[in-house]
């Protein structure tokens, strides 16, 4: 779904300032030296679509498939057979992964790919990669929901805990009282802002209303974790953590964590966003997206400089 900004001099920077225009430059590698180019497979947020990519797809196009598949519960996939199961992140993820490998099947991943997931479906992805690390390249997370890491957290982390079991449990009653607009008008404004509900249109409102049940099966799913952070170290395929400056303290939280979880992870700060980055701030977004495979793909090594005073990265 859907921390003050700062500068960490590190060996994990991108360099890449949000502010400015995406970054086109760098040296590029000779192709004789680059990796294939891999497929991608990018998973949307609750209450969204896979449409949620469309300008991702479009300017990747020309070189690789993207796959942009409508998670159970949404879309295309509205009356999934997984929806029969309980919910968790491990049935989705195999779920893909089956997809993935049915004969005559549109999600052609063929062997190894790259994978980018935001909210809700940054925590599929990365449950995705931990029960399929080698055929992963790369992965990008922008502020995955994973709320049961905020128990591993201390300090703050049972807080926002809490915080975040209050929004699911106004949609939940919401639900339960025949009012699924209620729940989800303050889910909305929750990730979004205050307001952000009563600032869509009645269409928009009526659909998000119709998908309540849903985000409320991605809640159970990603509280229904129990994996420590200690479970990534295997994972040695680049990992790139996205947030938003403007997002909530909640996200920020679990972006920290994920940060420190080891060498191969890398942060960027998309400068003035919230959690909702890919649809606000698209092209920042994408260009990061793109750059971290290049990078992967030994296509495009950036000269790291250092950040002027100010300056948003990560």
């Amino acid at each position: 779904m859907i921390g003050a900004a700062y500068h960490r001099a590190s060996a994990r920077d991108t360099g890449f300032d949000s502010r400015a225009q995406p970054p086109v430059g760098g040296e590029a590698f000779p192709e004789d030296r680059a990796s294939p180019r891999w497929p991608l497979l990018a998973l949307h947020s609750s209450a969204s679509l896979g449409g949620q990519w469309k300008a991702l797809s479009q300017s990747l196009a020309w070189e690789r498939d993207v796959l942009t598949p409508d998670l159970p519960g949404y879309g295309t996939a509205a009356d999934s057979a997984t929806l029969m199961h309980a919910a968790n992140l491990e049935t989705e993820a195999r779920w893909l992964l089956a997809q993935a490998g049915a004969a005559g099947n549109s999600l052609d991943l063929g062997g190894s790919f790259h994978l980018v997931g935001h909210s809700y479906g940054g925590a599929v992805a990365l449950k995705l990669a931990m029960l399929a690390p080698q055929r992963v390249r790369s992965l990008t997370l922008i502020e995955p929901v994973l709320f049961h890491l905020l128990r591993q957290a201390g300090g703050p982390g049972a807080r926002l805990e809490r915080q975040i079991l209050g929004v699911r449990d106004r949609v939940r009653g919401a639900v339960a009282a025949g009012w699924p607009a209620h729940g989800m008008g303050a889910f909305v404004d929750f990730w979004s802002g205050e307001g952000a509900w009563h600032s869509m249109d009645l269409p928009r409102r009526q659909i998000l209303a119709r998908q309540a049940k849903a985000v409320l099966r991605n809640f159970e799913a990603v509280l229904n974790e129990a994996w420590l952070l200690d479970d990534l170290t295997p994972l040695t395929f680049p990992i790139q953590v996205v947030s938003g400056e403007r997002s909530p303290e909640v996200t920020g939280q679990i972006a920290e964590l994920l940060i420190e979880a080891g060498d191969n992870v890398r942060a960027t700060r998309i400068f003035g966003a919230g959690h909702m980055a890919p649809v606000t701030h698209t092209t920042a977004v994408n260009a990061a997206v793109i750059y971290h495979i290049e990078r992967a793909e030994n296509r495009r090594l950036w000269a790291v400089a250092p950040a002027p005073a100010g300056t948003l990265v990560a």
